[in-house]
């Protein structure tokens, strides 16, 4: 009896093993009419307080509403900051120049987001003296943020976060900077970690060479158990990745990046799997689209064709990283894409007076199934329903198609059919909440 009861003390002492679950969401950016929609549903305390206290973030919590349970779910969730924080109210803005409110960043915090990219196209456009009022901003609202800092080498330090037991590490580039330039001093100015597309055999003045940045993300990856890089690249509007892109994937993750995940687009750009040289399930999404953005808002569902609408098709991406025992690597053993479509009434804003402005991410499989239930609702009522019942009813049936067809097309783009990168296994491919 001995030797069973050795194996059942065993494996009762067996340590569990480790698991930290990841979300990622794309491009949040400020445009003029998602600051109305925040406005249009903001709540104030009406106390003694002057100026009132706001109970909602300035109506910034409305806007990710939809998505803070997900958020939430996540041990570590993050998102690309597409606009400074300045906190400046002379700060310049317009159609292609941005800025948040600090109240922005609060919200996002409160919805479950815990660490923002801030490698982008966007990030000087409130000059370099925005890159420090930005920094300044996060630490406010306790969110911690990778891709730019004090100098060239705080912009490339990677951000590690302990979850788990796991030492996960985040490093954040841009590919592109709207004209700008890193200054001349890389140890004493605000940079931007930038990795720009070479053109021709000019020499770089303003950035590093992607075999540097291969290098670094080498030596990030020695220091955690998981890297995971963050990269601003491609081109706009289009589904198909960068094809230098495409080659500079496989460099990072054969030099030990876990996980790359895209920004910049503005569109849904394939999700591929990767198998290193050393035999290690990779993963690069090229491009997760616009999470929160005001782009295509005259999209009307049924009056145009598919690809119309597709700069407000979006998704989160969910990984599972998971280690089976002390000491073992950690591995990507799970990954699942969450559709999601922008809302936004643009028409009904124009059309009637009084009506909020509405512009907020939805998550197409809550929004079905709350569809779906209400319907269900409708037709148990009566066999002969009223006007306004008839007329809910094919108000819904509307929505129930538009968000079928978005979630197929989204699917469709980011999930393709094949072979990705390599031929590693599709198996880990996953779409819904899982």
């Amino acid at each position: 009896m001995l030797v069973p009861a050795l194996l059942l003390a065993s494996s009762l002492c067996a340590t569990p093993p480790e698991r930290v679950e990841l979300v990622f969401g794309g491009d949040v950016i400020p445009h003029g009419e998602v600051k109305e929609s925040a406005a249009d549903h903001a709540r104030a305390d009406p106390g003694d307080a002057a100026p009132a206290r706001s109970l909602n973030h300035e109506g910034w919590d409305h806007v990710f509403g939809p998505l803070a349970q997900t958020l939430r779910s996540a041990d570590i969730a993050m998102v690309n900051l597409e606009t400074p924080v300045s906190a400046n109210p002379k700060a310049r803005t317009g159609p292609l120049l941005f800025d948040a409110p600090p109240a922005m960043l609060h919200a996002l915090a409160a919805a479950g987001v815990d660490v923002v990219s801030m490698a982008n196209n966007h990030a000087y456009d409130q000059q370099r003296a925005g890159v420090a009022r930005t920094w300044a901003q996060l630490a406010e609202a306790g969110l911690q943020g990778v891709g730019s800092g004090t100098s060239e080498a705080a912009a490339w330090e990677p951000l590690i976060v302990e979850k788990h037991g796991m030492r996960i590490g985040f490093l954040s580039f841009t590919r592109w900077l709207n004209g700008a330039r890193n200054p001349m001093e890389p140890d004493t100015s605000p940079h931007v970690a930038f990795v720009p597309y070479v053109t021709g055999k000019k020499p770089l003045k303003s950035g590093l060479a992607p075999e540097s940045a291969v290098e670094l993300v080498r030596a990030a990856s020695r220091r955690c158990d998981a890297l995971i890089v963050a990269i601003h690249w491609g081109t706009e509007y289009h589904h198909t990745p960068h094809p230098e892109d495409r080659k500079f994937a496989r460099a990072l993750l054969e030099a030990g990046a876990l996980a790359i995940v895209g920004h910049h687009p503005h569109v849904l750009q394939p999700v591929e799997t990767y198998r290193t040289s050393t035999g290690r399930d990779t993963l690069v999404a090229f491009s997760l689209g616009n999470l929160v953005a005001n782009q295509d808002r005259y999209f009307i569902h049924g009056r145009h064709l598919g690809e119309d609408g597709r700069k407000r098709d979006s998704l989160l991406l969910r990984l599972s990283l998971s280690r089976p025992a002390p000491g073992a690597p950690v591995a990507l053993e799970d990954m699942s894409v969450l559709p999601v479509w922008i809302d936004n009434n643009h028409y009904a804003v124009r059309s009637k007076p009084n009506v909020p402005r509405l512009i907020q991410p939805v998550l197409l499989d809550e929004e079905l199934r709350a569809i779906n239930e209400r319907l269900v609702d409708l037709a148990a009522r009566t066999a002969h329903p009223p006007r306004e019942v008839r007329q809910e009813r094919t108000v819904l049936e509307r929505r129930l198609d538009l968000a079928r067809s978005r979630r197929e097309l989204i699917l469709r783009i980011a999930l393709p059919p094949g072979p990705g990168v390599s031929a590693a296994e599709s198996g880990k491919r996953r779409a819904g909440a899982g």
